[in-house]
């Protein structure tokens, strides 16, 4: 019988390790020992190692060009303007103002005006940096000048004027000659829009407002359409008192933001010495 060789090849198993710059790395793998055995180490070797510094390898993120939309933006007071952010990055980004009382932002960078100056609203991340330069100016409601509402009360006259003790023609009538003339630029006698105990709120739309703020911005809302409109406040002596909006400043969201002119004596106002009426919160519109 003729002899035959039988190559049995013999596993062994082999600890390398390895120097990477993650550190020193031991690794093992079971290995048939003959001719080719160094290929195979190596080649198993090299595979671990890429697929450990795969592993290992932190997820990195680039900022490539933070910048924000703009870089100078200006409006008045009360208005409001977002930024539009341009980066490359998930984290938050952390936005600030240099001088709050001119200018403040949101997280979201919303710009609120506040009032009249300049400010830098800065948009960071990741160490960097992005500037807009704010300048707020003064608005003066729906620019309806002093002048021009102090001529008006001139020309239509004051309560006061026609006051006697049993009546008198209505607040409700002379405040609302006074913003129906700012509107159309016709006079109209007071006396005839009124009637005994109130007005007839000719070419007007009277509005029955849910709340103060409600109010407020139905009266902003005419005043920004350079339309003076009337509104049911209360002084102290008077409970219910209409009186003709013509303008505000800031953001007229407060009753001391507006301007007034007042029936009772034809004097141009504030808000300020004024509340709401308990009967409502009431409008009148002109046409």
């Amino acid at each position: 019988m003729q002899k035959r060789k039988v190559m049995i090849a013999t596993l062994a198993a082999l600890t390398v390790s390895i120097s990477t710059t993650f550190g020193v790395m031991a690794l093992s793998a079971e290995l048939p020992i003959k001719e080719d055995t160094q290929a195979i180490v190596q080649t198993a070797t090299t595979e671990k190692v890429q697929e450990t510094v795969a592993e290992a390898a932190p997820a990195i993120e680039r900022i490539v060009g933070l910048s924000l939309g703009e870089t100078k933006i200006s409006g008045n007071e009360g208005e409001k303007v977002t930024l539009k952010v341009d980066a490359n990055t998930n984290k938050k980004i952390k936005f600030t103002s240099s001088d709050k009382k001119v200018a403040t932002v949101s997280s979201k960078g919303v710009v609120s005006f506040k009032s009249k100056g300049k400010a830098k609203i800065s948009a960071k991340v990741e160490g960097e940096e992005a500037v807009c330069n704010v300048n707020v100016k003064e608005f003066i409601g729906n620019n309806i000048s002093d002048g021009t509402m102090s001529k008006i009360a001139a020309e239509i006259g004051r309560q006061t004027d026609y006051a006697y003790s049993e009546s008198t023609i209505m607040c409700s009538a002379y405040s609302f000659a006074y913003a129906y003339y700012q509107v159309t630029g016709t006079a109209i006698t007071p006396g005839s829009v009124w009637t005994y105990g109130g007005c007839n709120w000719a070419g007007g739309s009277y509005l029955h407002c849910s709340s103060a703020e409600d109010m407020l911005a139905t009266i902003k809302a005419q005043l920004d359409k350079n339309r003076a409109c009337v509104g049911l406040l209360s002084t102290g002596s008077a409970y219910t008192h209409y009186v003709t909006f013509y303008g505000y400043t800031g953001s007229g969201t407060t009753l001391s933001d507006y301007k007034v002119l007042d029936p009772w004596d034809g004097n141009l106002t504030t808000g300020s010495g004024y509340s709401y009426s308990g009967d409502g919160y009431d409008v009148v519109t002109i046409g």
